[in-house]
């Protein structure tokens, strides 16, 4: 094996092979730990359904700070690799990854305890199936990469400031996670991302949109086998009808939003208008109600009410958690009920607000990243939610464009980097031995 290898080092291919696998297996993690970390509230929801299916439920505080690890470490190694820093400690970091993620893999493909692995988040769902698969690839590459990657010595960043490299993109990774577990994730990949329409256009609209008979689909069934057709060219008598596929209304959420009132009566409709401006709280874990913002929402409705605002609670449909926030914050505004699993695609966080304008999402925040001179003085004046309304994917573009410019800096000027620090480094050195001189040998 080592001979072959060696006779492969001095191919002109060899540097070629070797980039690619890096590009191929670091963009992998990259992308993966990335996502993970972009929607860092949708892997800690991951996580505890793991910990569910096995019967090994932890505080939410240790799965935040696993989720953040996990995700960190995919992405940090994965960019180490790709850059070629680190040659033997960012295959072998990757390696041991695959090592509980393979295993792990093909258990999910065959026992499917969760419908997805959760392995690119809400950005990129596949199969229990194709996730063994991929990792069963990306495990052969890195086993060719634990080889042949220390091999070849060219790299990006000379070793002598790798260092600085892993430490900026550490501290990127950190700041996306904890912005997206505190305000919302930078990029939203769930069903209802700003821009999108809440709810599917008006039924009695739908009732009246004209629908091409040409586009219906009929199934029917002949000697074991299926086939499709339209009304133009239905089969005879000896084909036995399946079923009829009718086009599906467009819609930018992906599913169906359905709010109850406390009594499970659907009441959609009138929980949320397709005209005018309305402000959603949004509380899909009633169990970790922070009651110290009750005051903040109660003063919240009264400038809704006076702005020409509607303003409702969507909260986990649970008939005791409604009665709950109502005893204990005496809310003003009406309480409706909505399945967790849609609260949690709609917006993140424990307690969040959710914009809506003619029924469309326009912005979307948590409670506890309005400015606290909002929450104390309350809210006041017109262009309210536009001052507490985040910007995430300003802010994503700020902080990777940041992140790109710094190291593309320290690839043009690593010399000169380097130059700086020996001469620090012989500053201090010299320093030190002149404080601290050799005693004189005696004679």
């Amino acid at each position: 094996m080592a001979g072959i290898i060696s006779r492969f080092e001095h191919n002109r291919y060899f540097p070629l092979t070797v980039w690619m696998l890096r590009i191929l297996v670091g963009g992998v993690f990259i992308i993966s730990g990335l996502a993970k970390a972009i929607d860092i509230w949708g892997f800690v929801f991951k996580i505890e359904e793991y910990l569910s299916v096995w019967h090994m439920m932890q505080p939410r505080s240790l799965v935040l700070m696993g989720a953040i690890l996990l995700s960190g470490y995919e992405f940090v190694f994965g960019l180490l690799l790709l850059l070629g820093c680190y040659k033997r400690v960012a295959v072998w970091a990757l390696t041991a990854t695959m090592a509980v993620m393979l295993p792990l893999s093909l258990y999910l493909a065959v026992a499917n305890p969760v419908t997805d692995c959760g392995c690119f988040g809400d950005f990129w769902v596949i199969s229990n199936t194709l996730t063994f698969v991929k990792n069963l690839i990306i495990t052969a590459a890195l086993i060719a990469l634990l080889w042949l990657n220390p091999r070849l010595h060219q790299g990006l960043f000379q070793p002598a400031i790798q260092w600085i490299v892993g430490a900026i993109i550490s501290l990127y990774i950190v700041i996306v996670a904890l912005y997206g577990y505190n305000i919302q994730p930078m990029i939203d990949f769930r069903p209802y991302p700003i821009g999108a329409r809440l709810l599917p256009p008006d039924t009695d609209a739908a009732e009246d949109a004209d629908i091409d008979d040409s586009d219906i689909i009929f199934t029917y069934s002949k000697d074991g086998r299926e086939e499709q057709f339209t009304l133009d060219n239905l089969p005879d008598s000896t084909w036995t009808f399946v079923s009829r596929t009718e086009p599906a209304q467009k819609t930018t959420s992906g599913s169906v939003f359905t709010v109850y009132d406390r009594d499970g009566n659907d009441v959609t409709s009138e929980a949320i208008s397709d005209e005018g401006r309305e402000l959603l709280l949004v509380i899909p874990e009633p169990r970790l109600i922070d009651i110290s913002y009750t005051y903040f929402l109660n003063e919240l409705k009264q400038w809704a009410d006076s702005s020409d605002v509607r303003m409702v609670c969507l909260i986990a449909d649970d008939r005791r958690a409604m009665d709950f926030l109502q005893d204990v914050s005496m809310a003003t505004y009406d309480i409706y009920g909505v399945e967790d699993t849609k609260l949690k695609e709609l917006v993140r966080g424990t307690m969040s607000l959710v914009e809506l304008d003619n029924g469309v999402v326009r912005a979307k925040y948590s409670l506890s990243s309005i400015d606290s001179p909002i929450l104390v003085d309350g809210p006041k004046g017109a262009d309210l939610t536009s001052r507490m309304a985040p910007h995430p994917q300003k802010w994503f573009n700020l902080l990777t464009g940041g992140l790109a410019a710094l190291l593309l800096f320290i690839f043009l000027f690593q010399s000169l980097i380097l130059t700086i620090n020996s001469r620090i480094r012989a500053y201090y050195q010299k320093k030190h031995v002149t404080l601290h001189p050799e005693n004189p040998t005696d004679n």
